[in-house]
């Protein structure tokens, strides 16, 4: 009997769950119906305080020098003697010789030119000597016979005096061009600068007007940098127009009188002051470090860039050379550098990510009910991944950044970062 009870003791246990179950079911309680409020879609969004920022314009160029030439010798001959700075790469200071020209035959037209000064002098003084001694004897003639006209000058001998003056004055200048030539032999440097290339050596011969090297100053390095139209309205440039000639002017301003300036004081044009300089900074990667340094925008180009469009502005640097704090990294010839323009300052302006800037410069603005605004903003300018505007926001109200579908204006938004907090 047993071993049939145990037979069927899962059937059993079975029928008695499947009763508790449906006891219980019959029992439970209906749950509470809670209606939630819709709060709308969870949206990221940022703070935007308005604030006064300096426009920055941005470029990129290669460095170059100021003061670039050919260094050429004036005279020709065998050189005999270069320094040990003329070489790719070398240093020297202005007023350096750099190298020396055979000067023997220099030295002989040179002897030869005081030989000339020497003779014509003795030719002068002779000739001042016999219109002397001409005067004495006229005189004398006169004195007995009592003449009554004047010499002529031919008589006097004083064309004679006058050539022997001229041919002085010839042999001074050919003594002075021989002195000349003689010290264009030492060939000194012009600037302070650093040898570019050099195609020179001892015992060379060379030709007046031939190039023997290129030099390029130190004192002073530029960077040309192109800045897009809508840039320039931020930037203002140095610069001093000249005077317009007469030619230009129309009719009436050229009948119209001109009233003469007050004593003491300059035109207007040339007493007005320039304009200060924009503020650059350049720097770059070299040799594992970024460094900085600081310049200024001296010129812009004489025409925009015929593919570009593009206005190109002329970045100065000086001593590129120093020593400065934190770097002994010169601004090396050829660098490619990025360079940032300081610009004017604009002021009650946001600065908000592209992605906030959505079609026809609208913004979405979450107010502090939670509700999306779409507000019209005034775009000041655009860069790569920002901009700024001018928008009317309150210090409770977000920028929305995220991209919702079906947006319209008064929709429930909740903030990603209110949503955390509560």
């Amino acid at each position: 009997m047993s071993k049939q009870l145990l037979k069927f003791l899962p059937l059993i246990i079975l029928v008695v769950a499947a009763g508790a179950f449906m006891g219980l079911v019959a029992t439970r309680k209906a749950p509470e119906r809670r209606i939630l409020p819709d709060r709308g879609p969870l949206v990221d969004a940022i703070a935007a305080p308005t604030q006064s920022l300096q426009v920055i314009v941005e470029g990129q160029g290669s460095v170059q020098p100021t003061d670039e030439i050919d260094l050429v010798p004036q005279v020709s001959g065998i050189i005999i003697w270069t320094a040990p700075q003329l070489e790719a790469g070398g240093f020297f200071a202005r007023g350096d010789v750099l190298l020396r020209i055979d000067p023997r035959d220099y030295d002989l037209a040179l002897t030869r030119a005081e030989a000339s000064v020497a003779r014509a002098s003795y030719q002068l003084e002779l000739a001042q000597e016999e219109a002397t001694i001409a005067r004495q004897e006229w005189d004398m003639v006169r004195q007995y016979r009592d003449l009554g006209s004047q010499p002529s000058e031919l008589v006097l001998r004083l064309p004679q005096v006058r050539a022997a003056q001229a041919d002085l004055l010839g042999a001074e200048a050919g003594l002075a061009e021989a002195r000349l030539r003689r010290e264009r032999t030492e060939i000194r440097a012009p600037f302070n600068g650093r040898v570019r290339q050099t195609s020179v050596d001892a015992g060379q011969f060379v030709m007046a007007n031939q190039s023997v090297c290129r030099i390029y100053g130190i004192e002073r390095a530029e960077i040309v940098v192109a800045v897009a139209n809508e840039d320039m309205a931020w930037l203002t440039i140095p610069q001093q127009l000249p005077d317009m000639p007469t030619a230009s002017l129309s009719t009436a301003q050229r009948m119209a009188p001109v009233t003469p300036p007050a004593q003491g004081l300059e035109s207007r044009q040339a007493a007005a002051p320039l304009t200060t300089a924009p503020r650059a900074r350049i720097h770059t990667d070299y040799a594992g470090r970024t460094h900085t340094w600081e310049g200024s925008v001296s010129r812009a180009a004489a025409e925009l860039d015929a593919r570009s469009r593009m206005l190109r502005l002329v970045v100065e640097v000086d001593a590129p050379y120093a020593n400065r704090v934190g770097s002994d990294t010169p601004l090396l010839v050829g660098m490619f550098v990025d360079v940032e323009i300081f610009g004017s300052t604009v002021d009650d302006v946001r600065v908000l990510p592209r992605a906030a800037l959505r079609e026809g410069n609208v913004v979405w603005v979450a107010d502090d009910a939670g509700t999306l605004r779409m507000r019209q903003a005034d775009v000041v300018r655009v860069r790569d991944e920002e901009v700024l505007v001018r928008l009317a926001m309150t210090d409770k109200e977000y920028v929305i950044i995220s991209q919702l579908s079906g947006a319209t204006d008064g929709m429930k938004v909740r903030v990603q970062g209110e949503e955390s907090q509560q």
